[in-house]
């Protein structure tokens, strides 16, 4: 089993947030991690994990949701300004496509000169998929909706089910006999709700009924 593999599945047997919190720190006993937290608002802001105390200074409400509409890829401290400003050094922030209205963060801390930044950038888009992973656990445990509440009409998930397998609107559209503008109409309507912002986010929010 790999270690992505092992990870969903360890995820997916947590039952309570302080389970969730202590398998966070589990992260720091990898090469080079120092320390890791996760970070998400909703009604209230919530830190997990290894959170250093600049941090939580640092990452008031405000300045989370400015990173996250700021930042749609993993980013090194240093990259830029609003990072480099919110970050300590040595650090890795992977942003989440949180559901409306949360906004969520993972924070990868490293030991100083243990990794390049180009490495722990690439290194990023691995940790952005575990992020999701943690952000549905952490929306499972803590009561959170979930696409369950939410009803697709089986035409919806047909076009869903599909876009899932990487065709476009074009080939969904031969597939199940209809239009193209019919594809795209229900798709949109799946996010709407799903309360997804993008086919990506909506193939993610629907997997438990693919």
């Amino acid at each position: 089993m790999s270690f992505f593999e092992q990870t969903v599945a360890e995820l997916n047997q947590i039952k309570t947030l302080r389970q969730l919190e202590r398998y966070l720190v589990q992260f720091t006993e990898l090469p080079h991690i120092d320390w890791c937290c996760f970070i998400v608002h909703s009604c209230n802001t919530v830190y997990m994990g290894e959170t250093p105390d600049n941090v939580k200074q640092q990452l008031t409400l405000a300045v989370l949701k400015q990173v996250n509409l700021h930042c749609c890829k993993p980013c090194w401290s240093g990259s830029d300004e609003l990072i480099k400003a919110t970050l300590p050094k040595a650090s890795l922030l992977v942003p989440v496509v949180a559901s409306r209205p949360d906004y969520a963060c993972l924070i990868l801390g490293f030991a100083k000169q243990s990794i390049e930044p180009k490495l722990a950038e690439k290194l990023g888009w691995f940790w952005q998929v575990i992020a999701i992973y943690i952000y549905d656990t952490y929306r499972r445990i803590s009561g959170g909706s979930t696409v369950g509440d939410f009803q697709l009409t089986p035409r919806e998930i047909e076009c869903v089910h599909w876009a899932a397998q990487g065709k476009t609107s074009w080939e969904i559209s031969r597939i199940l006999s209809i239009t193209e503008r019919t594809v795209n109409f229900h798709l949109s309507n799946s996010m709407q709700k799903t309360d997804s912002a993008n086919r990506q986010q909506l193939i993610h929010n629907c997997m438990n009924i693919l």
